[in-house]
């Protein structure tokens, strides 16, 4: 078995994996990154969700000074725990806080160039629609000793005596691998890939969560994911409806209009409309939740277009905020919105919740850290601009408390019979099996039903069908398998880890009996803070999955804000 060694591993390949590794090669660790597919090709296998936006601008959140009058410390922190309804944690919240000013400031250092210093926001690229985050941190690593390792494809993680010792997988050749390290790095991103309409690139399958919860960590507020409204046709491009003043026209595929047939008695179309130009994110918070159950619903009543889609015409209707760019975006993608219809639907793009972590963003494991998407520290709801400023800030901290870890042990060899448990007998039986079917041809119904009945709305016997998916899923990935060829072998691994994750996000989504920002249950559509003010943390022991409810804001409390979040939009 190939084998490398070094002080700090760091898995994946977006701005959280950059930071991470620049960090730890500062704090003086030698450090290697392990990437899937190609390190930095903006929408390709492993380059990381940062550099796969598929939206006109882009914005880290920023904080202005104590006392002053833009974005207060105090009150920055204050939004994010109000828009996370109780569930954000209060202390990582207030580390973002404290350090997203440095963090900006070291990007700009490398050469990152914002368009407003007071929102930090990046237009895109009018070639790759990219911003240049990641682009300008591996031109940094480029110029340190870090090894990258290109088409790694990790697949467990080595813990002895409960500490994480390295991770093994295998590369596109079929061929088994093995890492030995002090420490653990995971920022491996989200889960976008479990679903049809996602805004993360291949190779997004929630190998951080299951990995991690293997190994024994927790995952916590995977029930909460963010979504939005996104072209499907003839790209995917995301359709901000900013301060848009008018109520939008939305057709079906039949040319009739339908939002109305979805809505309450006492909520009209034009509320609905003006509640969604506050945010973009699908949320229960307020009424603009009927508005994306009518778009999500018109699939499932088989009057959505071809492409999933209903039409939104926006040819009276002007963005509040840069309208200029907004236009001129989807320009460049082949849609002119004063003259066409635009086909849209709604799109996961990002986990609220994660690998717990601590403020060193270490894990429950000794020696495993995780940063970015796939740790966990967002609420119900977050705010825009934190994910990408929190992978800077998080992944900072991950690869300086990654290297004092490694310091303070050698590199070990691992022990021959975890590398076959892990890794030799999981490959010879996926090779051993006769069966039918790919990976890649499982995968496109997995993603059509996680999307259809794991989004926007939801209610128990959806969730069961779900959960009774999954089981069958893992029946035929267990039965029914062929391995045609060497690539194959880590694309079945990615399936495990979809279905894993899956299990757990729809565990958690049927026990928590209330609507709460992103998660919405049309059989508890209110939120119920007297049984559901608390968190949902997810462990795997022998006998499954094992849930248990604690609230990370227990010391400090949560009490409803009136008025809600204090600058809107907010997401």
């Amino acid at each position: 078995m190939k084998t490398y060694e070094t002080d700090v591993l760091v898995i994946g390949g977006g701005g959280a994996a950059t930071a991470a590794t620049i960090s730890a090669h500062e704090a003086g660790a030698r450090t290697m990154l392990a990437v899937k597919g190609q390190f930095g090709v903006p929408g390709k296998r492993g380059s990381g969700a940062t550099s796969n936006p598929l939206a006109d601008f882009w914005t880290i959140r920023t904080v202005g000074k104590k006392g002053g009058f833009f974005n207060p410390p105090e009150m920055v922190q204050r939004d994010m725990v109000q828009t996370g309804l109780g569930m954000a944690d209060p202390e990582l919240c207030q580390i973002f806080v404290d350090e997203v000013s440095d963090a900006l400031t070291r990007l700009q250092q490398m050469g990152m160039k914002f368009q407003s210093k007071m929102l930090a926001t990046m237009p895109a690229n009018a070639d790759t629609k990219t911003n240049h985050i990641v682009a300008i941190q591996k031109a940094v690593i480029a110029g340190t000793n870090t090894q990258v390792v290109e088409h790694a494809n990790l697949t467990d993680l080595l813990v002895e005596n409960g500490r994480c010792v390295g991770a093994v997988g295998v590369d596109d050749e079929g061929q088994e691998f093995l890492i030995e390290a002090g420490a653990v790095i995971l920022a491996t991103g989200g889960v976008g890939q479990l679903f049809q309409y996602s805004f993360n690139p291949p190779g997004n399958t929630g190998d951080g969560y299951a990995m991690a919860l293997r190994a024994g960590a927790e995952l916590f507020n995977m029930e909460f994911m963010q979504q939005g409204l996104a072209t499907t046709f003839p790209t995917q491009a995301m359709v901000m409806l900013y301060e848009m003043a008018e109520p939008y026209r939305l057709l079906n595929a039949e040319g009739r209009t339908f939002v109305k047939e979805y809505l309450p008695d006492g909520v009209s179309l034009e509320e609905v409309s003006k509640l969604k130009a506050f945010h973009w994110p699908v949320s229960c918070r307020d009424a603009a939740i009927w508005l994306d159950v009518a778009i999500h619903g018109e699939v499932q009543k088989g009057r959505a277009t071809q492409n999933d889609a209903v039409f939104i015409d926006l040819s009276r209707a002007k963005r509040g905020f840069q309208p200029e760019m907004f236009l001129e975006y989807m320009h460049s993608v082949g849609i002119d919105v004063g003259q066409d219809l635009v086909q849209v639907q709604l799109h996961h793009h990002t986990s609220n919740g994660g690998v717990r972590i601590g403020p060193d963003t270490q894990t429950k494991v000794e020696g495993l850290f995780a940063c970015g998407e796939t740790c966990g520290w967002q609420g119900a709801d977050r705010l825009g601009g934190t994910m990408l400023g929190g992978s800077q800030v998080f992944g900072w901290r991950a690869g300086k408390a990654a290297a004092q870890a490694a310091k303070a042990r050698d590199v070990r060899r691992s022990r021959k019979e975890d590398l076959d448990r892990l890794v030799t007998a999981p490959v010879a039986r996926y090779r051993e099996q006769k069966g039918r079917h790919r990976p890649q041809d499982l995968l496109p119904g997995l993603k059509r039903h996680m999307w259809l009945h794991l989004l926007v709305e939801k209610d128990a016997p959806s969730l069961q069908g779900v959960l009774q998916f999954i089981a069958e899923e893992r029946d035929r990935l267990s039965r029914d398998l062929m391995i045609a060829e060497p690539f194959d072998l880590a694309l079945a691994f990615e399936h495990r880890n979809l279905l894993d994750v899956a299990e757990v996000i729809a565990q958690a989504a049927l026990r928590r009996t209330e609507s709460r920002g992103s998660h919405f249950r049309s059989d508890f559509p209110k939120r119920n803070d007297e049984k559901w003010l608390t968190n949902q943390f997810a462990r795997r022991t022998e006998a499954g999955l094992v849930f248990e409810n604690r609230w990370v804001s227990e010391k400090s409390g949560w009490i409803d804000q009136p008025g809600d979040i204090r600058i809107k939009p907010w997401g």
